[in-house]
């Protein structure tokens, strides 16, 4: 074992078992295989003592909650953090928190480099061969020798430059006796990086070198095999294949990358992510900012891939229509299973009700031979009989010593020399519970029944103009939320969607026809901005300390002229997960993504609206919190409206199917009946939005999957003409 480094604050640590003859020491490896493996920030431990495995060609899925460390993970093995990663191993990560330096890297010019050009140059060992074969090709072809030197010598330095940094990244992440040959080999580059500056400094007035065309010549060859290996006559065409997939147009893709708005930057990222070539593609939270045509595009894009893959979704359906095996961290361990997250799931249920089943047995049995006990004991006293005095006997010591499964964990028969080898305190072993994690619960409120009847909402035929343009953006818009309905809007991005939230909420005027509200409406609007707008406090302006959950939600009411007890909002919070100090102390800085939405959720909902009006609220939230939205918005009974991306969630949300195969545990409760657990209003509408009008999906979701899917196929057919 590696000693493990000094903790610092925010920095990550990662510690391996080391082995001479392990698999990882082999360089030719594409499979990752490390045991012992430990992972912390500062001196918060997020992984101990798991076993690391990543098999060469297999695409996995990494779940847990929120915090739990799955990002950390992916960035310690793309960074090459942990000791025993092969030094060859290419790994590429695309980040779920796109850093603003890599957004803007390789601009060139600023606006005169287009987004094509952005994304192809985003290949840095591409975009490096592709420079190096230029300038070599000019050596070679120079009728002067000492410029050829002075090229040569030049790529010289350039990779003894690349060689310090390597070394150094390297030093920076090593301590005990592996950080001392680190910085050993620091060192060596360090002197080479002198000697190499030295000979191109002396290059006017140094000996020309006889081979020094040859040298050339041979540095030509070699990067002429990099770039065939990296097929680079095909990179454009790659490129603008997959801009395309991500819903690029020809025009976007000629415009300049500066003009593109965060979510389209992300885009080129992945983009980037794609395109590079990799053994190990590291991809967090991909299907962000993805519209459903691009989510599907992608599904089959990485289903096609070759190489190894490690995803993080919170989109049910596309982490299941991707990954092959499941990687679940939870209590600080990595485990493993051969299938999808569903599949886990389902199998998860299963075994516990397996061993809830086993148990109730064994409870029943156990019940049976106490009483039995009791009866032998009377019986012998007052008999005197000693053959039931020695059965009371054999009895109890089978309670005492002998109790506990009967089956293998094979589902075999028990043997005590077979399946208890070994000291132990009894001869039989517990039945062992599933070590899940406690199921996540949010608690939703109903509105109040309005004392009058009436449609909340009513569209009739209702157009909207964004101002001097000379077209309507959306036209001919009808349609009705009644009390209690549900209501999603599908589409691909910049549609209008969201545009039709701001004329619902009233932000925005219709340019023609006419919105009906009810007068007693009142709606909970989440928006895609709703987690950038908790930023500070509403109402102190003097005040020093930290903004926090609780303190935000209570100033937040305040300024509404509401008075809320601390008490009623700290249980308010803590329905969503805020409990305790993460409410009250934790910094609103330091919460999490999916901490962040639960605190927009709770501010909506605290005085419960007879409408909720939510836009892509799955973002940024684990899978767990998604499953415990769903089921609390379906015994919901006021009405809701959606805007998402997520099929699975529109699916039981809206369309009313049952959450029982995607949730935690088999029970909504421990006193809830599955009528209570599945309950929810009448099935809702979903409506396309798409050319500026409104369609109906008759079938819900599915009709809507299904005209992606073919628009799809007749775009990659016309894309093969071509």
């Amino acid at each position: 074992m590696a000693p493990k480094a000094k903790a610092v604050p925010n920095t990550i640590s990662a510690t391996s078992q080391q082995s001479r003859f392990h698999a990882e020491t082999l360089d030719t490896s594409l499979e990752i295989d490390l045991k012992g493996v430990t992972i912390s920030i500062g001196e918060r431990e997020l992984i101990v003592a798991s076993h690391l495995r990543l098999k060469d060609g297999i695409r996995y899925g990494l779940v847990g909650r929120n915090g739990s460390g799955k990002s950390t993970l992916l960035t310690a093995i793309a960074d090459k953090l942990i000791p025993g990663l092969s030094p060859s191993i290419r790994i590429l990560l695309l980040s779920q928190v796109e850093d603003s330096a890599r957004a803007t890297e390789n601009l060139g010019d600023g606006e005169s480099v287009n987004v094509l050009e952005h994304v192809v140059k985003g290949d840095k060992q591409r975009q490096a061969a592709v420079e190096e074969f230029q300038v070599l090709t000019k050596a070679v072809e120079s009728t002067s020798l000492r410029e050829t030197q002075r090229i040569v010598y030049g790529l010289r330095l350039e990779k003894r430059r690349h060689e310090l940094r390597e070394a150094k990244k390297v030093a920076s992440r090593r301590s005990g006796a592996r950080g001392k040959e680190a910085r050993l080999e620091e060192i060596k580059a360090e002197e080479n990086l002198k000697k190499a500056e030295a000979l191109l400094d002396e290059v006017d007035t140094a000996e020309i070198e006889p081979e020094i065309m040859n040298q050339a010549l041979e540095m030509l060859q070699d990067v002429q095999v990099t770039l065939e290996l990296l097929e680079t006559s095909s990179t454009e065409a790659r490129a603008a294949t997959i801009l395309s997939g991500l819903g690029f147009t020809k025009e976007m893709m000629d415009g300049p990358y500066t003009s593109l708005s965060g979510g389209w930057r992300s885009r080129c990222s992945l983009a980037t992510s794609l395109l590079v070539q990799s053994d190990v593609l590291l991809l967090d939270e991909p299907s962000n900012f993805l519209d459903l045509e691009a989510i599907i595009w992608l599904e089959g894009f990485l289903s096609s891939e070759s190489r190894t893959l490690l995803l993080i979704s919170h989109d049910q359906d596309f982490l299941n229509n991707v990954v092959e095996e499941t990687i679940i961290l939870r209590n600080k361990k990595l485990e493993y299973f051969e299938g999808t997250p569903a599949a886990f799931e389902a199998n998860e249920r299963k075994e516990r009700k397996r061993i809830t089943g086993a148990q109730e047995v064994l409870d029943k049995k156990r019940e049976h031979i106490e009483k039995s006990i009791q009866q032998g004991i009377a019986s012998a006293k007052k008999t005197g009989d000693d053959n039931r005095q020695r059965m009371v006997k054999s009895r109890q010591k089978k309670l005492d010593e002998r109790w506990g499964a009967e089956t293998s964990a094979k589902g075999t028969r028990f043997k005590l020399n077979r399946d208890m080898a070994g000291y132990h305190l009894t001869n039989r072993a517990e039945i062992e519970t599933a070590a899940g994690e406690p199921r996540v619960k949010i608690n939703i409120d109903s509105p109040e029944k309005l004392r009058t009847l009436g449609d909340l909402i009513h569209f009739d035929a209702v157009e909207y103009r964004f101002p001097k343009a000379k077209t309507a953006f959306l036209e001919d818009m009808t349609f009705t939320i009644n009390q209690g309905g549900r209501c999603a809007f599908v589409g691909a991005n910049g549609q209008g969607k969201s545009t039709i939230a701001k004329l619902i909420m009233g932000t925005l005027k219709p340019t023609k026809g006419n919105i009906v509200r009810h007068p007693l409406l009142k709606i909970g609007y989440f928006s895609q901005h709703s987690v950038e707008e908790l930023s500070g406090p509403l109402t102190r302006a003097e005040s020093d300390d930290p903004v926090t959950a609780l303190s935000y939600f209570m100033e937040y009411f305040a300024a509404k002229g509401e008075t809320v007890v601390e008490q009623d909002a700290r249980k308010c919070l803590g329905s969503f997960g805020l409990q305790g100090k993460i409410a009250s102390d934790a910094p609103l800085s330091q919460l999490s993504g999916g901490q962040k939405v639960r605190l927009a959720i709770a501010l909506i909902v605290y005085i419960p609206p007879p409408l909720l009006l939510l836009d892509e609220v799955t973002t940024h939230v684990d899978l767990p919190t998604i499953q415990a939205l769903a089921l609390a918005l379906k015994t919901f009974t006021g009405a809701i409206i959606v805007i998402t991306h997520d099929r699975w969630f529109s699916r039981v949300v809206i369309e009313g199917e049952s959450l029982r195969h995607a949730a935690q545990d088999d029970e909504a409760s421990d006193d809830s009946s599955d009528e209570e657990y599945d309950a929810a209003a009448a099935p809702g509408t979903t409506y396309r939005v798409g050319g500026g009008k409104l369609k109906l999906m008759e079938k819900g979701m599915a009709q809507y999957v299904a005209f992606v899917e073919r628009k799809l196929a007749r775009k990659k057919r016309d894309d093969a003409k071509t």
